[in-house]
């Protein structure tokens, strides 16, 4: 069985691999572009060589200086694509080293949780021993229980008072001139016509009845408000009793391990959070630039296409053809000599646009997979996976799965079908005397409670969390 964090810690060091392996890709991808280009000025230099010798003083001078001149502005062009090229790579660079060091701290962090997880579970046995023995710590729990109990059912109340209202209101609220006079406040201190609307309101009210129809149709409406109001502070007086057992159990355990564990592991946890946040923020940077390198690399950038073209209308000229045929047709060494160089050279050139074309394709696939991988992750962590109560029961989660997730066989959303389905939640020790129902623990144990920075314990209310004790107030995963 694996636990969520090996889990978690494995698909992050997969992306971290095929980041690099996408990294090596786009330097090489860059280079061959390189090379390629300076393959292309080296054609050009064969083709003035050639028309040196086989053209007038005039004619090579002309042909000369446009091929210089195409040479030079792609020359600029990729200098100055060469200079954007460095500072977007020293940035990919520094973001990449903020990554490390941010990953290696959150390792270190990660390892004193763990640390501090583990010993607050070995003493989950003996700190519901020495609860189990308190008096005081009993009384709570059963002024807990009943303030639980008291929430559960007001809150219960308070809900079939609203549905009653809702079913009871249905005939007021489909009269519209009921609800025309209610909306204007007729027969309160609220209203404020006079004259012919003072009276025409008078004629409808009595109409239709509207004053008794209106002091039963208040009485509805007032009641679920009033019931509602008594569960709201039901549930704030039972928030108030937990915290209460909640403080019993973190110190118990504090005395048993000598240090405050629950405290500490929150605190964590809460470092570990924003070292996680400023990492999404930084792959979100790392993301932009690699794609910004990727369209570098690749040579879909504005100098680069500017570049080639200069050169390619250079070589690909009519008058330049017409010298390769008239190379040909001579029996000079000479000129076969530099008719076999641009041969060369052309073979090479389609050689190395060939490479670069089967390694884009791969840029390209590699950067899909490792998007469903960094997808993987962000669901991992929004869905609290990587919690030291989370497990998963398929070894295969972290071998072949994730191979074939690596290489693309299967997509992100397969694998995390898989890891769905094969997750659990794992009970810390002990017969949950100290901790009922997780109350008081921390929320990587599968506690309900907010950090010791984050008051009121209890996640904000009832409305979110594990479940609270006395078996009522069930939202959550449960222990």
């Amino acid at each position: 069985m694996l636990t969520g964090r090996q889990t978690l810690g494995t698909i992050e060091q997969s992306l971290t691999d095929l980041r690099r392996e996408e990294a090596e890709l786009s330097k090489r991808i860059e280079r061959s572009t390189r090379a390629l280009t300076d393959l292309q000025e080296r054609q050009s230099e064969a083709y003035r060589d050639l028309a040196r010798f086989r053209l007038d003083t005039d004619s090579a001078g002309s042909l000369n200086t446009r091929l210089d001149s195409a040479a030079r502005e792609a020359r600029r062009l990729l200098d100055k694509r060469s200079a954007d090229y460095k500072v977007l790579t020293d940035q990919l660079r520094q973001c990449e080293s903020e990554r490390s060091q941010l990953q290696k701290k959150r390792g270190e962090l990660d390892a004193g949780r763990d640390a501090a997880e583990n010993q607050m579970d070995e003493l989950m046995d003996a700190v519901d021993s020495r609860l189990e023995k308190d008096a005081g710590y009993q009384d709570q729990r059963e002024r807990t229980d009943a303030a639980l109990a008291t929430a559960e059912a007001a809150a219960s109340k308070a809900a079939t008072s609203e549905q009653d209202r809702q079913q009871k209101g249905k005939a007021y609220e489909a009269d519209p001139l009921f609800i025309y006079l209610w909306q204007r406040g007729y027969g309160t201190p609220d209203y404020k016509r006079r004259g012919l609307v003072r009276s025409l309101d008078r004629w409808v009210a009595g109409l239709i009845r509207f004053t008794d129809a209106r002091a039963n149709y208040a009485m509805l409406t007032s009641i679920p408000e009033r019931v509602a109001r008594h569960a709201e502070r039901c549930a704030e007086i039972a928030r108030e009793e937990q915290e209460k057992l909640a403080d019993f159990s973190r110190n118990a355990m504090t005395d048993a391990a000598g240090s405050d564990l629950v405290g500490t592991i929150e605190d964590l946890s809460a470092d570990i959070d924003q070292i996680d946040g400023d990492l999404d923020k930084l792959d979100r940077r790392i993301e932009t630039l690699s794609e910004a390198l990727a369209e570098f690399s690749s040579g879909e950038d504005a100098d680069f296409q500017k570049a080639e073209e200069h050169l390619a209308v250079s070589l690909q000229a009519d008058d330049l053809n017409d010298l390769w045929r008239a190379a040909l047709e001579t029996p000079s060494p000479e000129d076969e000599k530099i008719v076999q160089r641009i041969e060369e050279l052309r073979e090479r050139v389609e050689q190395i646009a060939r490479e670069i074309r089967q390694d884009r394709e791969l840029q390209r696939d590699i950067g899909r997979r490792r998007t469903e991988l960094a997808d993987v992750i962000k669901r991992f962590r929004s869905r609290g996976y990587g919690s030291w109560e989370s497990t998963f029961s398929d070894d295969k989660l972290t071998t072949v799965l994730l191979g074939e997730l690596v290489k693309g066989a299967i997509t992100g959303a397969e694998y995390w079908s898989r890891a769905e389905r094969s997750h659990k939640r794992r009970k810390p020790r002990g017969r949950q005397v100290a901790f009922p129902n997780g109350s008081g623990l921390p929320k990587s144990m599968g506690g309900f409670g907010g950090s010791r920075r984050n008051k009121p314990f209890g996640g904000g209310g009832f409305k979110s969390g594990g479940s609270f004790g006395g078996g009522g107030f069930k939202t959550g995963d449960t222990f």
